[in-house]
C-alpha cells in the first residue's frame, strides 16, 4: 500500500527541511515541500497527509502582520484537533506553542543560540525517544512557554522548554535536529558571514563545523528513532 506523502513547510528554501527529508522518505513515505514564504496555501485536506513538518525562518511566531505567519497559526489547531502528526521545528514549535495559547519571547537576558548545545530529556525520555543529554544544533534567539496541557519532554539552562508533546501526535522541539552537511554549509559558508554570528551566545563559525562533524551522527540516530516514532502516532 502506498503511504501517505508528509509535507514540509518550510519558511526561507526547500532545503530548509534538511535530514529530516532525508529520513522521511528513507521510511517510505513521499515528502513534498511547501515554502510558504513565496505564497504557497496550506492544504485544506489534512486527512491526505500522513504528518507536516513546520520550519524555522527568521521570522518570530509573533509576526502575525506576515500573511503565512497568520495563516499558520489559524490552520495548525485543526491539524492538532484531527490528531494527524504535526512536528514543529525551532520557529514551527513557536507556531505549534502560540497556536496552543502559549506565549513566545526573547531569552531574558539577550542570550542566542547559534551552534551546537546540550539538551536533556526530562523523565525516561520514552516520549522523546531520547536515551540521554543529547548535543543538538539550535538557532534561536526567542522561546516558547508551554502550551496548558502539553507534556515538557527536553530542557536545557538558558532556555528550559526545549520539547514538548500535545496529545498523541502534536510535538514541537527548539532546536534544529534537521542540520545536515548541506544546512549547515548553507548557514556558515556565506560571505559577508551571517549576522547572527555575532550575537551573545553565538558559536563561531569554526566551532560549528567542529561540533556538527562531531555530532551529527548522534543527532541524526535520534532522529530517525524519533521520526519513526512520531509518525507512528498517525495510524
Amino acid at each position: 500500500m502506498t503511504m501517505k506523502p508528509v509535507l514540509m513547510l518550510t519558511h526561507v528554501t526547500a532545503r530548509d527541511a534538511g535530514q529530516i527529508a532525508v529520513i522521511v522518505a528513507a521510511l517510505g513515505h513521499p515528502v513534498e515541500v511547501l515554502r510558504l514564504n513565496k505564497g504557497a496555501p496550506l492544504p485544506e485536506n489534512i486527512e491526505d497527509y500522513a504528518g507536516f513538518v513546520s520550519f524555522g525562518g527568521p521570522a518570530s511566531a509573533n509576526d502575525e502582520h506576515i500573511d503565512y505567519i497568520r495563516a499558520e497559526l489559524d490552520w495548525m489547531p485543526r491539524v492538532i484537533a484531527r490528531g494527524v502528526p504535526l512536528l514543529g521545528v525551532c520557529l514551527g514549535a513557536q507556531l505549534v506553542a502560540r497556536s496552543l495559547g502559549a506565549g513566545v519571547a526573547p531569552h531574558a537576558e539577550g542570550l542566542y543560540e547559534f551552534g551546537y548545545y546540550p539538551v536533556t530529556p526530562l523523565g525516561d525520555g520514552g516520549d522523546l525517544r531520547m536515551d540521554g543529554t543529547l548535543e543538538v544544533c539550535h538557532r534561536h534567539g526567542e522561546g516558547f512557554e508551554l502550551p496548558a496541557g502539553a507534556r515538557h519532554l527536553a530542557t536545557r539552562e538558558s532556555f528550559p522548554n526545549q520539547a514538548f508533546r500535545y496529545g498523541a501526535t502534536s510535538y514541537a522541539v527548539q532546536f534544529h535536529p534537521e542540520v545536515n552537511d548541506e544546512v549547515i554549509a548553507a548557514w556558515l559558508d556565506r560571505d559577508p558571514p551571517p549576522e547572527d554570528l555575532a550575537r551573545r551566545g553565538a558559536q563561531g563559525a569554526d566551532e560549528q563545523f567542529r561540533h556538527h562533524a562531531d555530532h551529527q551522527q548522534a543527532m541524526h540516530g535520534w532522529l530517525e528513532n524519533f521520526l519513526s516514532h512520531w509518525l507512528a502516532q498517525g495510524r
